[in-house]
Order: C-alpha cells, then structure tokens, then sequence
C-alpha cells in the first residue's frame, strides 16, 4: 500500500491519507484500546509491507539471524505499522519514504540485560552525553515501568550494542528499508508490548474525546 499511494496524483493520494485518519480515528474511539493495538499494530502486516506476508516474514527472518531473537518476537510498530503517526500532535502525519521504522524485540534476556546495566550506571551515568542522561532518566521514570527499554539513544551502552548496531547497518541494505533509520525498543514480554501500546492509545483516545 505504501509503494501504491505514494506513487498515486497527489490529490487522490491526500483522499486516500484523510479517509485512513478518519478510520484510524475512529477506531481509537469506538474499538477497545487492546482490540485497536492488535489490529493496527501487534497482529497486522505493516503498512510498509504493502499486505505482503512473504515479504514481511523474510525480513523478520533476515534481522532475526542478526540480532540471535526469533523472527515471531520482532514486530513493526509505529507509523511504518499503521500507515499514520499514532500522535495527535503530529495531526496523525502519514508515513513517508523517510519515515523511521521502530521495530518491537520482544525478548526477557535482551531486557533483563538492558534493565541490569541501566540500573547499575551508577556514577557513570554523569559522564554521558545529554541525550543519553535524558534517555536514561526516562527509563527510571516511565519505560522501565511498562516493560520497556528504548535502545534509539543508549543502544550503544548495552554489552549487545556493537552486534545490534551491525544489524541495523546491515537492514538499511535491504528492501523494504534501505537507507531508512532503524529504532530498536526492547519489550519484557508481549504483555508490555501490549500494554505500552494501549496505555498511548488511551492517552490518544483521550486527546481525541476532549476535542469533540
């Protein structure tokens, strides 16, 4: 879908984006927030595979083999899953040939890791750079808290780093993502992939209910 709609005239390709919000939007509204999450996010083929299962499943296979988890814990979530940016302060911006793809590993070991050496930075910590701290400081007070860890800014503190980071060099040579900018987020277990997906589908639906 993603190839077919932007090579569409532009007018047709914006009838097409407005009509997708219109259903995202009222689904946030009208569905269940965990029945939403599995169907745009969790349990669909990303809106970047253009519906082709194949396609999705060889590249899950190909980072799989790189990262040492298994291709059924590795999901697409984001805007490259949806279609549409899940944010209403972006006005649920369309995803585009530049768009980053945010990928889900689900995986205890990896998180038991990352949680380990997040907690035990210790003085370390006030050496890193800015961003890093940031990064660290909002897993202390969120992520960590849903099962969480956010690799896009501390990916290179963890002992995997170096091999993730190949990974990723390795993905941008590939279809359907060359050349794109690949966010790993490590989940706990499905259960925090889940439920970190509909706690900010809540926080949308809420956003989306006071403006009615």
């Amino acid at each position: 879908m993603f190839a077919q709609i932007h090579s569409l005239p532009a007018i047709i390709k914006t009838t097409i984006i407005d009509r997708m919000k219109e259903i995202i939007t009222e689904g946030i509204i009208n569905e269940p927030s965990s029945f939403f999450a599995s169907k745009w996010i969790v349990e669909r083929i990303p809106f970047l595979f253009n519906s082709d299962l194949d396609a999705y499943i060889d590249w899950k296979e190909k980072l799989s083999l790189l990262i040492g988890v298994d291709s059924k814990s590795i999901v697409i979530i984001g805007s490259a899953a949806v279609g549409i940016s899940l944010n209403p302060d972006k006005n649920f911006k369309e995803f585009e040939s530049n768009s980053d793809i945010d990928v889900a590993v689900i995986s205890t070991h990896h998180f038991d890791i990352g949680w380990h050496t997040l907690r035990n930075l210790g003085t370390r910590i006030h050496r890193l750079k800015v961003r890093e701290r940031t990064s660290v400081e909002d897993h202390k007070n969120r992520l960590i808290y849903f099962g969480a860890i956010a690799t896009d800014r501390i990916i290179q503190l963890m002992p995997f780093g170096a091999v993730w980071m190949d990974a990723i060099d390795q993905m941008r040579k590939i279809e359907p993502t060359i050349d794109r900018e690949i966010n790993f987020r490590i989940y706990k277990d499905f259960e925090a992939l889940r439920a970190y997906q509909t706690y900010n589908i809540n926080k949308i639906k809420d956003t989306l209910l006071k403006e009615k």
